[in-house]
């Protein structure tokens, strides 16, 4: 045995210079393996990261040196090829196959880590009937769970890095394998391995088929099913035929994946984020991806030209509510939170390519991250889909005890350009996860998009009280008409509907038969702009317009946000919308979470419904377009002129969410239920959603749809009366009158539909220009005046003026 120990450390020696691609090679070389290892004895997040990987490894080690055949058996079947199952089919399969191989991924790494020829032995044990398995096949039949987009993301990745750490005790003259049929250890066959990852790698390239063309929109999976493909490419000995491939991965491209300079790269807009909903646009695997080609090919200079893609990895923690989960906008999950990994890759690659700027940028993120979540302890998981957690040890870098500086990622506006998103976002100082106010506008068609017109999603007082539709939990929910019938369509979400027949188009959608291509709503206004500081702690909006070429219809929304004190302030929404042909009615749809929903004038006298099926109808596409069949116990108003005061009670802490309608207007409201808002807080995902229709007749740009939101904690309001602002015949604002602690403050907010426009008024206001603001407040018996000019050029109030600079189209003031 000594002998053979001998041999084996003198081959691994000599074969360190005798090949081309040393290994390992995906996540780390040999030569990093001492300051990993140094990082274990410093360090107890790196320290714990090795001890979950022999928690979850020695014990099934220990019983399989006993019984080989007893953790073998284990290994599900192997599908026929990579189009036997769909992905719902192939899922269970997925999961048990990826059990295995990660397992067999992770104590390759203990080898790595210790030396010990046990753990290289036992990967190397649950590699053997995978080989033996799909060194028979082509690349045609190659698969594993029977799908081949499940295969490159769930066993493929961890195949390859099993193959990799271990590679050294593959190529050793002492190297077995269990073998299950023969009842012993037998001599590794490097051959059959790698007949085996050339397999692999044909099943994901699939170059037997269609080729790419370069620039195509594709979706997100060439970057998910990247790492099944790269991965293994990297264990492929023959350098001639690694190189092709790798060329073909890079450059070529093949249709089932996209060529990653040509198509994928390209795809990332100047924000540097994929464009998809949010939770879709981390996209980690795409700087992971890159990491590892410069560490292979830094001859390529591969960062240098992505690096607005690292800098848009900074661009998702601007995106957070209050209560730190994220704004909702098309298919997307509120809590799934990928910006730590974004930061370490990013970290990694930078400290490595010295570049200083990401690198501070990067130590301050997770800095902070830290603050707000606690001390760094970095958890392995079992999820099977690019589970690469373990680069938290083999690619961590530890932060400095103290970083100077700070990333304020609490901006008033982020502007999403992909998805036609505005964020509009103000703090409280005092408790900011209650009294915070962030809200977002916007639409547009993406991967996993929904169609919505210009949609509001609202936050206040602990809860997202105004949600977006979201995405279920499961992908199998995904298909169930709840989905794509009404969470996916204008009515499951927070818009205005034109003559009942809003709908997207199938011809151009991400997903056949969808109809969700709409055109994307552009932002033409906001103060302050993108990321900027506001010229005001108490002031800040923006505009978004939709020139909807689907409907024929011409929309613009704007969300004030206006802070009254540090307990309290309101939404202003003003949604303009009319259709270019005939404007018979529009519908602007609410939905609230809570358990009761009230409705009064102003003068507390209740509004008298009865039963409609006004919204038991569709347009009759495949979808059931504009997707409003969903409402139940619909109830509806007789029509009515005056102000209308409606309250969303949420019972569960006494919270509640006040929305002021001013009079003037003729409108007819409906009361109705929804399915449970997805994500929900305390129980709220499953109780019906509260839902307020508002039906107006005739067009609604001259007179468009006013709304002020305040949420509040109880039921008392501190906004009092809302009435609306004219000239002549056109409806462009609201005065508000709020009373904070026995002060009235009052807020005439002016919202014309240019910059160009001009505002008379009998309060003695003169505006020129988009959004203003006058706000009044008695001190001492006196008047004190607030001017704010958001976008614009002149504002005057009562002889009190004030002009925007030449250069910039906002001015604030107090008198």
């Amino acid at each position: 045995m000594k002998r053979l120990i001998i041999l084996y450390f003198l081959y691994s020696a000599i074969n360190t210079f005798s090949q081309s691609l040393q290994h390992p090679t995906i996540f780390v070389t040999q030569s990093e393996r001492a300051s990993i290892l140094q990082l274990i004895e410093d360090f107890d997040w790196a320290k714990s990261i090795k001890i979950q990987l022999h928690k979850e490894v020695d014990s099934i080690l220990k019983i399989h040196q006993n019984n080989p055949r007893e953790i073998l058996k284990n290994i599900p079947p192997f599908a026929n090829n990579s189009k036997q199952y769909t992905e719902f089919e192939a899922s269970p399969f997925a999961s048990n196959h990826n059990k295995i191989l990660s397992l067999a991924s992770r104590s390759a790494m203990l080898y790595y880590l210790t030396q010990d020829v046990k753990y290289a032995m036992f990967s190397a044990d649950l590699l053997a009937p995978y080989i033996n398995e799909l060194s028979n096949r082509t690349p045609k039949n190659t698969s594993i769970c029977g799908n081949s987009f499940y295969d490159s993301r769930t066993t493929y990745g961890p195949f390859a890095i099993a193959y990799d750490f271990i590679h050294s005790y593959l190529q050793s003259p002492i190297a077995t394998v269990f073998d299950a049929k023969m009842n012993k250890r037998i001599p590794f066959d490097n051959s059959k391995a790698q007949k085996t990852i050339i397999n692999i790698v044909g099943d994901v390239l699939q170059e037997f088929g269609p080729e790419d063309k370069h620039g195509t929109i594709v979706s997100n999976h060439p970057i998910l099913t990247g790492p099944g493909a790269l991965f293994p490419i990297l264990c492929v000995e023959n350098d001639a035929e690694r190189e092709r491939l790798l060329n073909v991965f890079l450059e070529k491209g093949t249709k089932h994946q996209n060529s990653f300079v040509n198509t994928i790269l390209p795809i990332f807009g100047k924000q540097g984020i994929w464009p998809e909903s949010l939770s879709y646009s981390f996209m980690p695997i795409i700087t992971l991806m890159i990491n590892i080609i410069d560490r292979v090919k830094p001859e390529l200079n591969f960062p240098e030209n992505y690096k607005h893609i690292f800098e848009g990895n900074f661009l998702f923690d601007n995106l957070r509510n209050p209560d730190r989960s994220f704004v909702r906008y098309g298919d997307s999950k509120r809590n799934s939170d990928q910006t730590e990994t974004l930061y370490r890759y990013t970290l990694h690659l930078a400290a490595r390519r010295e570049y200083k700027d990401l690198i501070e940028k990067a130590q301050i993120s997770l800095k902070q991250l830290e603050n707000k979540k606690g001390k760094y302890s970095p958890t392995l998981t079992n999820e099977m889909f690019n589970n690469y957690g373990e680069l938290h040890l083999f690619w961590g870098i530890p932060l400095p005890d103290t970083i100077k500086g700070k990333i304020d990622f609490q901006k008033p506006t982020v502007i999403i350009d992909h998805a036609g998103i505005a964020l509009q976002r103000n703090t409280s100082k005092k408790d900011n996860v209650n009294y915070g106010l962030t809200g977002i506008i916007g639409g547009a068609h993406y991967v996993h998009s929904h169609v919505t017109g210009i949609a509001m999603e609202l936050y206040g007082a602990g809860y997202v009280m105004v949600p977006n539709g979201g995405l279920p939990k499961s992908v199998k929910e995904r298909r169930i008409p709840l989905h794509e019938k009404y969470f996916r369509l204008y009515a499951g979400n927070n818009t205005v509907v034109v003559n009942g027949t809003s709908h997207g188009l199938d011809k151009g959608s991400w997903k056949e038969n969808a109809n969700v291509w709409q055109n994307t709503v552009k932002n033409i206004a906001a103060e302050p702009k993108h990321l900027e500081n506001p010229i005001s702690d108490d002031f800040n909006f923006a505009t978004q317009l939709l020139e909807d070429e689907v409907n024929n219809a011409r929309q613009q929304r704007t969300l004030g946000i206006i802070r009254t004190s540090d307990t309290s302030g309101y939404y202003f929404d003003l949604f303009r919308s009319k259709s270019n042909e005939k404007n018979i009615f529009h519908d602007y749809i609410h939905h609230n979470i809570g358990d009761k929903t009230e409705i009064v004038t102003s003068d507390q006298k209740k509004v008298e419904f009865e039963e409609t099926d006004r919204y038991q109808n569709d347009i009759g596409d495949v979808v059931q377009s504009p997707g409003w069949r969903f409402f139940k116990k619909t109830k509806s108003s007789k029509p009515i002129t005056s102000a209308i005061n409606i309250r969303f009670d949420i019972h569960k802490d006494t919270k509640a969410m006040h929305m002021f309608v001013p009079n003037g207007v003729e409108k007819e409201y409906t009361k109705s239920i929804a399915p449970p808002t997805r994500e929900a807080k305390n129980g709220y995902d499953k109780k019906d959603t509260q839902v307020v229709v508002i039906r107006q007749k005739g067009e609604a740009w001259d007179t468009p749809f006013i709304a002020i939101f305040e949420p509040t904690i109880g039921k008392e309001s501190t906004v009092k009366i809302v009435e609306e602002l004219r000239v002549i015949d056109k409806i462009v604002g609201a005065k508000v009158i709020s009373n904070i602690n026995g002060k009235e403050i009052t807020d005439f907010i002016i919202c014309n539909d240019t910059n160009e426009s001009i505002y008379i008024s009998k309060f003695d206001i003169k505006f020129k220009g988009h959004y203003a603001i006058v706000r009044c407040k008695q001190i001492n018996g006196k008047e004190k005046v607030t001017l704010y000019i958001g976008d614009g050029q002149e504002l005057e109030y009562k002889g009190k003026k004030m002009t925007a600079e030449k250069n910039d189209s906002r001015a604030f003031k107090i008198f």
